[in-house]
């Protein structure tokens, strides 16, 4: 199956002018390279993308869109496919359902739902279960890091406490508790009314059990972003977690995904490395299930 055509989502909220530029620039850069759409639920929304190693060493890196939880389309990651694929890594991008329509926990549900599709698919495109990372950028990095510290949803699907091997977070958002949240202030869009956010906020989420995690931000990145990442990093090594940081000089909000995360890019060089030293991660202690997020 190949990839879809933008016709076939519905229409998705208006961007900002920042966004919509970085939109045009990830399309660019993704023309020519091709994948299959895989389908992992009912929602147009629901399915992702692999792009296939031609010489598979088994690692996926299942990655999520950006997109203030609101746009966005999971194709948008293909550029990242060629550098990944060349290390053996397979890309998996992971669509999800969006605000306003879809508010959390609806995408941690559903990027929980495409995981637990490539652990138990992952022989028939030459993965390995026991190697999953998450990433993510901006809201999609938000994702990555909530499905990566939260310990309720893996035992309800069948799969192991340390199905995710490790994190790799860019330019994410892991505190959305603050009324006045994000670069156009009001509630964080993926909240309900009666949602304080603390449950979403990969900050008030983690602990010991959470994987290694390698956290990402441009030096001029939105300035509520930097010390959110920051503060994120700090609260995993005190929780015990392991974490590295990458801070790429002279990089945006978009230009840290657009370059640093494109073929011989900072945050490539980087994530291979990352995804090469942290296959052995396990759960010691993997908390019980909580039941569905």
């Amino acid at each position: 199956m190949s990839l879809m055509r933008r016709e076939e989502y519905p229409p998705q909220a208006e961007r900002n002018e920042r966004s919509a530029d970085y939109q045009v620039q990830a399309d660019a850069m993704a023309k020519g390279i091709d994948g299959a759409d895989i389908v992992y639920g009912a929602d147009v929304y629901q399915r992702i993308v692999l792009f296939k190693a031609p010489k598979p060493n088994g690692t996926i890196l299942a990655f999520m869109h950006g997109g203030r939880w609101s746009y966005g389309y999971k194709e948008s990651a293909a550029f990242m496919a060629p550098s990944l694929n060349a290390a053996g890594v397979t890309l998996a991008s992971i669509g999800y359902r969006l605000a306003p329509l879809a508010r959390f926990p609806d995408p941690y549900n559903d990027v929980a739902d495409g995981i637990a599709w490539l652990a138990r698919h992952a022989k028939e495109f030459g993965g390995d279960a026991r190697r999953i990372f998450v990433s993510g950028h901006s809201s999609g990095g938000h994702i990555a890091a909530i499905v990566a510290v939260r310990c309720d949803w893996q035992a309800v699907r069948g799969l192991p406490a340390d199905v995710i091997r490790g994190a790799l977070p860019i330019s994410g958002i892991y505190d959305i508790t603050d009324p006045g949240w994000g670069d156009r202030g009001g509630r964080c869009p993926t909240l309900r009314a009666d949602d304080d956010g603390r449950a979403a906020s990969p900050v008030h989420a983690l602990d010991g059990s959470a994987p290694p995690h390698l956290v990402t931000w441009g030096s001029d990145d939105y300035p509520f972003l930097v010390p959110q990442a920051k503060d994120y990093a700090m609260a995993l090594k005190t929780a015990g977690v392991t974490v590295e940081t990458l801070e790429v000089p002279g990089k945006t909000h978009f230009s840290i995904h657009l370059e640093a995360a494109a073929a011989g890019g900072e945050w490539m060089k980087r994530a291979v490395v990352f995804m090469e030293k942290n296959l052995h991660f396990a759960t010691q202690n993997p908390p019980p299930p909580r039941g569905r997020g």
